[in-house]
């Protein structure tokens, strides 16, 4: 087993020890000196610790957002419990929950890359509805009592899911944009129909009327 080094990560009232293999220690350090996630408010351990996995994914580092998300793993123990359940069970606010996951999900396609090591602590198995070649996801709802709207909801779906949904949603989208160019129906979508725009460019989206 490689040497492991603690850093000290803060922000507030939070602060987490991140055990992390010697060889990769430099360079989260320095991660970390460099990190400001731009909030006032106070911020739960599990929130830093997202919070800094895409810090780290952010900046091209994968070795060292590797090693945070293993970190990450092995301190919240996802070898038996998926994110989700995790999430539920520090009782957290919408926000503080959209940051985890976003966070966590963030290290995603690094994860699932073949050509980066294993991780040293095991991750629960994704869900077959987004692992699965047998299964195609078509379209995900967080329930009725989410945003305002469908668009939203989608907005903050694929902001949280990006790693999981972009391929997806980028096909989609272009066939759906060229669909909409059909003259039988063009006259229908005097904005177009371009839905990666509308959930990635907050003013593009076309309004509710």
């Amino acid at each position: 087993m490689s040497a492991l080094e603690q850093i000290k990560l803060e922000h507030g009232s939070a602060t987490i020890v991140l055990e992390v293999p010697a060889a990769h220690a430099t360079s989260v350090q320095q991660l970390s000196i460099s990190y400001d996630i731009g909030l006032t408010e106070s911020l739960s351990a599990i929130e830093l610790h997202a919070a800094f996995i895409q810090h780290c994914v952010d900046s091209g580092n994968s070795e060292a957002a590797l090693a945070i998300f293993s970190a990450f793993c092995q301190t919240f123990d996802t070898s038996t419990r998926d994110i989700h359940a995790i999430v539920q069970a520090h009782e957290l606010e919408e926000d503080a929950a959209r940051r985890v996951l976003k966070g966590y999900f963030s290290a995603w396609p690094l994860v699932n890359n073949n050509s980066n090591p294993p991780l040293t602590w095991p991750v629960a198995p994704s869900p077959a509805l987004v692992s699965s070649e047998s299964v195609g996801l078509m379209a995900m709802f967080g329930g009725q009592l989410g945003a305002d709207n469908y668009l939203d909801e989608a907005m903050w779906l694929f902001d949280v899911y990006r790693p999981l949904l972009v391929d997806f949603v980028t096909c989609m989208s272009a066939f759906l944009h060229r669909e909409s160019q059909d003259k039988r129906v063009v006259r229908m979508y005097p904005k177009g129909f371009d839905v990666l725009r509308w959930l990635t460019v907050a003013d593009a989206a076309p309004g509710e009327a």
